[in-house]
């Protein structure tokens, strides 16, 4: 599989564009990104991932699961977590923590106190066996959810938050993470930021971008800059603007998950810098 790479159009928009075999640089760019990653929670694809389906599938290198919701008891999952946490470790087998990753992320509520939901997702994922060698850092979810304009979804009550609202909430979240695990932490989300016009990292490091554009948006993520970006995800439950024959929309007997590539800015990815980056190890 080729890795993703990026430059930069004279315009200054960021555009993807997949290299060519380095020992044949007149080789057509034709195949997807080496490092490629879905995320799933309880109701995607039926609560049962096809794990070994997708660790036998070329180009992809994990999977990152929603861990938990709030504070503790607000949001109950059924232990879907606890067994795809274990279930996602050994359908890799040996390939765990060399070409294959897990992830878990933490959905907050911004009505809630931030560092209560960290609480709440370190005891998920302590008994769940808790972060090994292969699994990436914290992942923070910020998002505005549901606006309930479509008659089918309640209103989720993060879109009534204040900006600073948001911000005290995710730097508490952060600031707790990092203090219990001594690792960086990753930020994912965009439109929040966008909508209520947040111009601050709030206690993260790193950032996983939702963008389903054939150029990578950082429109909301403005206190961050390419080079903070560390996976794009670049399709949403099949929808994506990138070439499909280059960058998968759907996984043959698997399913139609969301896809992230990882991606190092303007510079060619390695499986080396994945590692540093995403705290592999750490």
């Amino acid at each position: 599989m080729q890795p993703i790479n990026f430059y930069r159009s004279p315009d200054g928009d960021t555009t993807a564009a997949a290299n060519n075999d380095a020992s044949n640089p007149d080789a057509p760019a034709t195949e997807s990104s080496e490092f490629l990653f879905v995320d799933l929670y309880s109701l995607d694809l039926n609560g049962a991932p096809a794990w070994d389906v997708l660790a036998g599938t070329p180009g992809f290198y994990g999977a990152i699961l929603k861990a938990a919701q709030g504070i503790k008891g607000w949001s109950d999952d059924g232990g879907w977590f606890n067994k795809s946490w274990q279930d996602l470790r050994s359908a890799a087998s040996d390939r765990y923590g060399d070409t294959w990753f897990r992830g878990a992320y933490l959905f907050l509520n911004f009505w809630q106190d931030g560092a209560a939901q960290a609480d709440n997702y370190l005891d998920t994922l302590a008994a769940a066996g808790n972060w090994d060698t292969g699994d990436i850092i914290p992942i923070i979810d910020v998002e505005l959810g549901q606006d309930g304009k479509d008659g089918r979804h309640k209103r989720n009550p993060n879109q009534d938050a204040s900006t600073q609202q948001i911000i005290d909430c995710t730097t508490a979240c952060a600031d707790k993470l990092r203090s219990a695990t001594g690792r960086n932490i990753m930020l994912y989300g965009r439109g929040a930021m966008r909508d209520k016009s947040i111009n601050d990292k709030m206690g993260c490091d790193v950032v996983w971008n939702p963008c389903y554009t054939a150029s990578i948006v950082m429109n909301g993520l403005e206190a961050w800059t390419l080079d903070d970006v560390v996976l794009w995800q670049y399709c949403g439950d099949g929808t994506a603007a990138l070439d499909p024959n280059k960058f998968p929309r759907s996984i043959p007997d698997f399913g139609a998950p969301d896809i992230s590539v990882y991606i190092e800015g303007s510079n060619k990815p390695s499986l080396e810098t994945l590692k540093q980056r995403l705290g592999i190890g750490s």
